[in-house]
């Protein structure tokens, strides 16, 4: 059974998701957060299994091997969910846990799902005090309240408003107070911010923080976020920062401010392209060196471009940066790891013949050493100069 909850009832389902306390996010979307959002239970009474959807995230709490539960939610989510996630043009859903049971479970929810491993940080005494200093000459750090309203014709403007409306609607009354800090260029420019986020009732916060691509690099994340972490630690009981493990820049920027690791968690995410979807599982696989089913999930990519179908002449990564030709040679890679020269050089050439021509990645993938010296290597360089003319 799954019902869904009216707002009124939303304590009802708030223990469910205090085993993973130090996420903010389950009790601050339960208690205070403005965007809109669906809690569906299995029992309205006396609950004990709760998923709160925020397109495109879900965050699940309670027992997690409640099959009639799983298996009506997942019914609902191909049917109902997925298609309004379309329309928005999303391409993943990411699924966040109250407790780990809901790591294997998951499987019963949503197909071909895949994980990221996230760290969870807190501080307790900046380290960066002088970061006034830091500020290069043209740049202003600048509190996030009332006054940001003024500076409307700031480029970028839009872009840290976005960040600030998941927290803090109506705009006029959330920014009475400081919810963080932005860098501006010349007067002209956002290019970085530091934003409080997902308050809860007993005075946590978690911080958000981003940086324009083209300015990166700079330390200008560990201005915003020194200068917001200052402004946090007079003000609330404890003060979180989460990332994406492989984020290096982030949790270095997050240490080097004064932040210490708590814990590794990990969340689930699945893209609602099919194609897009394998693309990814087979970049998981790769990286845990599990090239078997690296190939596996690859070769349902080709199987779908043989074919044309609709997801394939939609998805995201094979019309984009990933194109069919990069597929066979991430294929052609594994089976060389793989000791299977044959195949290797089969789907090499088949790469190489349908428009791979990146030449430095073919002579420097570690994974193609074991052909290195032998007549049909010097083949596949002679068909790719050949091919580049």
């Amino acid at each position: 059974m799954i019902v869904e909850l009216e707002k009124k009832d939303f304590p009802k389902v708030e223990n469910l998701f205090s085993e993973r306390s130090f996420i903010n996010s389950f009790r601050s979307h339960l208690e205070r957060t403005p965007v809109p959002k669906r809690v569906f239970v299995d029992d309205k009474k006396n609950p004990q299994t709760a998923v709160i959807i925020i397109i495109p995230k879900l965050f699940f709490g309670g027992r997690a091997n409640n099959k009639y539960f799983n298996k009506e939610l997942r019914k609902m989510l191909y049917e109902d969910l997925i298609p309004k996630f379309k329309e928005k043009a999303f391409l993943e859903i990411i699924c966040y846990f109250s407790n780990s049971c809901w790591e294997g479970a998951i499987k019963s929810v949503l197909n071909d799902h895949y994980h990221y491993n996230r760290y969870y940080y807190e501080i307790e005494e900046i380290k960066v005090k002088n970061w006034r200093k830091l500020i290069p000459e043209g740049y202003n750090v600048k509190p996030i309240d009332l006054t940001l309203l003024k500076n409307d014709y700031l480029k970028n403007f839009d872009w840290l408003i976005e960040e600030i409306e998941e927290n803090w609607l109506p705009l006029e009354e959330g920014l009475k107070e400081n919810r963080g800090f932005y860098l501006i260029r010349d007067m002209e420019e956002i290019v970085s911010w530091c934003t409080t986020e997902y308050l809860t009732d007993d005075n946590k916060i978690e911080i958000g923080i981003a940086t324009r691509e083209e300015y990166q690099r700079r330390g200008f994340a560990t201005i915003v976020g020194s200068a917001t972490a200052e402004y946090c630690l007079k003000k609330y009981g404890s003060v979180g920062w989460h990332c994406v493990n492989t984020n290096i820049g982030s949790y270095k920027t997050a240490e080097k401010i004064g932040y210490k690791r708590i814990r590794e968690y990990k969340i689930a995410a699945v893209f609602i392209n099919q194609v897009d979807n394998w693309v990814v599982n087979g970049f998981v696989k790769s990286q845990d060196k599990d090239y078997e089913s690296s190939i596996n999930w690859y070769k349902k990519i080709i199987d779908a471009a043989n074919d044309e179908t609709a997801e394939y002449l939609e998805s995201y990564f094979l019309q984009g940066e990933f194109p069919i030709e990069g597929v066979y040679f991430r294929i052609g890679t594994f089976y060389s790891a793989l000791g299977n020269k044959k195949k290797a050089v089969e789907y090499l050439r088949r790469a190489i013949e349908i428009g791979f021509n990146e030449e430095k990645q073919l002579l420097e993938s570690n994974l193609l050493k074991p052909l290195h010296g032998t007549e049909v290597w010097n083949e596949l360089i002679q068909l790719m100069s050949k091919n580049r003319r």
